[in-house]
Order: C-alpha cells, then structure tokens, then sequence
C-alpha cells in the first residue's frame, strides 16, 4: 500500500492561503506544481491512503489525474471556478495540465477517509493508438476532462470494486489492462459533469463541425455585446429555429445557455484576479443589469458573485 506519494516545488507556501484565488491562479504560473511518482518508464501510478484530514493544497500538473474519495461527505471540492460539497463517494478525472484543484475537509467528522489517486502519463495516450475508432469514447472523455469530469455516484458504485483492484494489483501488464478498461467503462457515462467553465481556464474543445468553432469565436470576441440567436444563425448560414437545434445536438446546450455559461466562466475569473466591483464585471461581460447577473450567477454557481469572491 502506497501512502504517501506527492512532492511539491513552490515559490511560497502561504501564497496558496491567501484570501483570493487570484493568488492561487498567480502563484500557479510560478511552480506551484506537483511533482508526483510516476516514473518516465510507467503509465500510471497509484497512491492509497486512509485520511482524517484533507492538507494537500490547491496543486495542478501534467499527468492526468483520478482522484477517488470515500467516506468523505461535507469535503468540499474545487476544481477550477467550481466549488462544491461532496457526498460519501467522489470521483474526478482530470487532463487539464493547467487545472487547478483541491479537496478541503469543510464539514467532514470522519476519522477514516478512504482516498485513491491514480496519475497517468499522458504520452501514453498521445501516439496514434489513441485515434484508432475503438477509443473514441475514451478520446471524448479526455477532452471532456481538461475542465474536471465528475461522474455520479450510480456510475462509482459499478467501478467501485475497479478502482480498488486497481490500486492492488502487482503485476505491472494486468494493472495496465485494468486501467484500460476502468477508462472505457467511465468514457461511457453519459450523464458525467464538466466542472470548471471553459472560458475560465481557456480550454480547447476536440474536434467539432466547422460552423460551431465559427460562432464560438465570435461569442469568444463579442460576449461583451449584445448578441442576438440570428447573429449566430448567420454566421452558420441557417434559419434561427434550424440554427438552434443544431447547436443543440452537436454541444448539448442552446446557443442561449452556452453564451451565458461562457460569460459566467470570464465573470468568474475576472471576480478572483480583477479589483473590479461585481456590477462592474457583470456589465464587461455582456449582462445588461446587476440583478440578472446575480441571478443567473447564483443558479449556476450556487452562490452570489460577492459570496463566489469571498468564499475562494
């Protein structure tokens, strides 16, 4: 059993507890990188421990990331410009080398806290192997991940047994296939969650139709204006109605809601690394009175932009 695997390089330690993430984001750009145990001659590793305590702060690193928690309820999770209360189980893959995240004890009273990491070398994944049509589905959920995934509790139950072989297998190949296939089974739940905006870490989406990567440019330079559904009709040479439905079934979400998620996750960001008050950064980034951005804000984050910049 492996109980402790991470070493750390970093400018200041206390850089990390300051009162806004704006610092956390800074001080990531000056090392504050985890250097784990994964040797250049293995594709992953694992690391078990049972916990009463979540120490370890808010890190990022190049190797792709499962984290599994249990018996962790009240933890609070942040990933990202996410933040959220777990439940008695946790489950997260992350491939965002530039992600920032963390697990805090928040409400937890458990004196046992069942913790797996396992980290892995993303250049296993990078030659031609990884485009062949047989992992496409595990191709989509790394690209889904660089914004944290976090997959429901139903769908831990089922790798629950998976993921603790996993940390106790000892032969190097059969490990590898295990891995393998713990990665496919994950790719196929469907109702697993980004967690991070995407423009707030400025992730790169996968491969899309031509037209969708046009109008997400042009929301990308104009979210600050007003933008109407037949400006992005136009832009794709299609009736609105059609537009729309469109947009639906190549990303999930209306042209509508997309363009609000986006200027939440650059409102977001500009609340922890910007002075700027929040009527302020509501009305850069596109929303037309404060009570609106508060609104739509508190719906998707859970909290008030003046809540969101205090709590981080």
């Amino acid at each position: 059993m492996h109980i402790s695997f991470f070493f750390i390089t970093f400018v200041s330690y206390n850089i990390f507890w300051s009162q806004t993430i704006g610092h956390l984001l800074s001080a990531m750009k000056e090392s504050f990188t985890e250097i784990t145990r994964l040797e250049p001659l293995d594709v992953f590793y694992v690391g078990e421990r049972i916990k009463t305590y979540f120490e370890y702060p808010a890190h990022c690193h190049e190797v792709y990331e499962l984290n599994f928690v249990e018996n962790g309820a009240g933890v609070v999770r942040t990933v990202g410009d996410s933040r959220e209360t777990i439940g008695n189980l946790d489950l997260v893959f992350i491939t965002g080398s530039k992600l920032v995240h963390v697990w805090e004890q928040g409400t937890c009273p458990e004196q046992e806290i069942y913790e797996i990491t396992v980290h892995i070398d993303p250049d296993t994944f990078h030659g031609p192997m990884i485009d062949k049509r047989a992992f496409a589905s595990i191709r989509r959920m790394f690209e889904r991940a660089q914004r944290g995934l976090a997959f429901p509790e139903a769908a831990i139950q089922i790798v629950h047994d998976d993921i603790i072989n996993l940390a106790h297998s000892t032969d190097s190949f059969a490990s590898v296939i295990r891995l393998f296939n713990l990665l496919y089974r994950l790719s196929l739940v469907e109702n697993a969650r980004e967690l991070s905006s995407q423009s707030f870490i400025n992730a790169e989406e996968g491969n899309e139709d031509e037209r969708v990567q046009q109008v997400k440019e042009y929301i990308a330079a104009n979210y600050m204006h007003d933008i109407c559904l037949q400006d992005l009709a136009d832009i794709a040479c299609m009736s609105a109605d059609s537009f729309s439905r469109f947009f639906h079934n190549r990303t999930g979400r209306t042209p509508n809601r997309y363009l609000i998620d986006y200027r939440l996750g650059i409102a977001a960001r500009m609340l922890l690394t910007t002075k700027q008050s929040v009527s302020e950064i509501g009305y850069a980034c596109g929303f037309n009175t404060l009570s609106h951005f508060n609104r739509l804000f508190r719906e998707s984050k859970g909290c008030t932009p003046s809540e969101f910049r205090e709590q981080f």
